[in-house]
């Protein structure tokens, strides 16, 4: 009895095992949009309106025809018709006779035996939209990540964009401190006109810090295909992320162990090869006979009338036939059809397997950027908090008279520089966690897809 218990409960120790490889370790909650909830209904819109998207829609609508036309030979063939007629003739001024009538035919023929051959092309059809439908949500799994990227760099943007006005504006200040100055006497034309100089360097940054931002925020909703998106939708600061490793590590072990083959072009590859396979097994057959029927029935009638005669004539006609069709030899063009088959087989598994191989190379790799954007930004916020406090002391150092706005306005602008880089790190590290999730295969933005899309 123990003999035979143990392998029971060592098979399903075994099945518990991989039913838990095989979930994913959540990650919501992690990611951009749930940061930044404006851009949450983004990546939704973008399912339907977005160029990317309606191109690979357009794509999967052509599979679902082509199956359409794949599948049609099992079906089969029906067809009718019918006609009428009424001619007159004479000779000279002799009595005229005439002759009128009408037939019509339906018949219907379908494929008996063809060793398979229609029912592997119809598979084939019906596996050209299964990848349709997987490459849909590849473009859209790539699209959502682009679309986080473009959106946390307007942020970004817009940040740079503050700080510019903000030096342009503190420039503009000391130029007319500088010419009260000058009106006073106590400075020369050409200090005067450095400090001109100034203001028309700054103005000119923001300006083109101005230009960039909105350039972006152009090609950002043409991306996601809306008309606009409301300024109050782009904040001015990037929340700080919380960082996991053991996380990260999760997701790296399960996607190089068993997720990269659920990945949607890991599917791909598979049916690939599959319609490789029964490409094949169309082309052995090729020089067996096929076997096929066909039913018709027609009825015609015609009515002839003459000087001295009236005929009319009634003809009916019904058949049933079953044929079969065998071709000998065709020039080696069997020989070729499997040949090409085998040939493309081996290059899908060359694909798949060169896929495979990037792809591990590529998460592996995006998994140590990931803790190096971490470093990078958990630096990049000390010394944002390190100036912070700075700032927090001028400002009460000036309560109590020991300093001056100048001194504030300088902090300050010390302040925006830091934040802006505490901004681009966060913004990296949000990028280099995006992109981890995307190849893993475990983004929650595929929710947004039809469920047959990712199944």
């Amino acid at each position: 009895m123990t003999r035979i218990c143990l392998p029971i409960t060592l098979l399903l120790s075994l099945v518990s095992l991989v039913s838990l490889r095989a979930e994913a370790p959540p990650v919501a909650g992690t990611l951009p949009e749930d940061y930044l909830p404006a851009l949450r209904p983004l990546l939704k819109e973008a399912v339907e309106r977005s160029p990317t998207t309606i191109s690979a829609s357009i794509a999967l609508a052509q599979a679902e025809a082509n199956r359409y036309l794949s599948a049609s030979t099992l079906w089969p063939s029906v067809s009718a018709s019918g006609s009428y007629m009424d001619t007159s003739e004479s000779v000279g001024h002799g009595t005229p006779s005439r002759e009128s009538g009408s037939a019509y035919s339906a018949g219907i023929s379908q494929p008996i035996f063809q060793w398979g051959a229609y029912k592997n092309q119809a598979q084939i059809g019906s596996l050209g939209v299964k990848i349709s439908e997987r490459q849909f949500a590849d473009a859209y799994r790539s699209l959502a990540v682009t679309i986080r990227e473009q959106y946390m760099s307007l942020v970004v943007k817009k940040i740079a964009l503050r700080n510019a006005r903000f030096q342009q504006k503190l420039s503009e200040q000391a130029l007319a401190t500088q010419h009260a100055r000058f009106e006073a006497g106590s400075v020369s034309e050409a200090e005067v006109q450095g400090f001109s100089m100034s203001v028309e360097d700054n103005t000119l940054a923001a300006d083109r810090a101005e230009e960039d931002y909105r350039y972006a925020k152009r090609v950002f909703t043409r991306l996601v295909g809306i008309e606009d998106l409301p300024e109050d939708q782009v904040p001015l600061e990037l929340p700080h992320p919380e960082y996991s490793a053991n996380l990260a590590d999760a997701l790296l072990s399960g996607f190089v162990g068993e997720g990269i083959e659920t990945t949607f072009q890991s599917e791909v590859f598979h049916m690939y090869l599959e319609q490789a396979d029964k490409t094949y097994s169309i082309a052995k057959v090729r020089l067996l006979p096929k076997v096929s029927a066909a039913a018709s029935y027609s009825y015609s009638y015609q009515n002839s009338v003459s000087a001295n005669s009236v005929t009319q004539v009634g003809i009916k006609e019904e058949s049933v036939n079953v044929g079969a069709n065998w071709t000998l030899f065709d020039g080696f063009a069997t020989r070729g059809a499997k040949l090409s088959a085998l040939e493309n087989r081996r290059q899908y598994e060359r694909l798949r397997q060169n896929y495979i191989d990037t792809t591990v190379d590529s998460v592996t790799y995006t998994r140590h950027q990931l803790g190096f954007a971490q470093r990078a930004m958990a630096s990049a916020e000390v010394h944002n908090a390190l100036i912070e406090v700075q700032v927090k002391r001028f400002i009460e150092d000036k309560a109590l008279g020991y300093a001056s706005q100048a001194t504030i306005d300088a902090g300050t602008l010390n302040l925006d520089a830091t934040q802006f880089n505490m901004a681009y790190a966060r913004n990296t590290y949000l990028n280099t966690w995006t992109e981890f999730v995307s190849i893993a295969g475990v983004d929650p933005a595929l929710a947004n897809l039809p469920p047959r899309y990712v199944r």
